[in-house]
């Protein structure tokens, strides 16, 4: 296993006018979920990831996967998760360029 720093930089659409609500529930959210945050840049969130494959490949993966499958679980918590739209970048020190990935439901 090994320890590597990630920073996720996000945002979070609303699928209609309706939905804005929603979303910006969903960005205060996800400032207070046990990830660092940077208080002058709202949609970026700092942690760490422990991953346990060996090759860089099988990391990336295994990085995002962890990271997308917290996002989702916390919007889905929050019952957003048809009423918004997630896009982000993700770098993951070691692992080479951004990580991009999105949550679309």
């Amino acid at each position: 296993m090994t320890k590597h720093h990630f920073q996720l930089a996000y945002t979070i659409k609303p699928r209609s006018d309706d939905d804005e609500s929603a979303a910006a529930q969903a960005r205060l959210h996800l400032r207070d979920i046990g990830w660092h945050t940077l208080p002058q840049i709202e949609t970026t969130l700092l942690g760490e990831v422990h991953l346990y494959h060996s090759t860089t490949h099988d990391r990336i993966e295994e990085a995002e996967k962890q990271i997308r499958d917290r996002i989702h679980e916390e919007l889905k918590g929050l019952k957003v998760l048809t009423r918004v739209k997630f896009y982000a970048s993700l770098m993951v020190d070691g692992l080479g360029p951004a990580i991009r990935f999105s949550i679309l439901v």
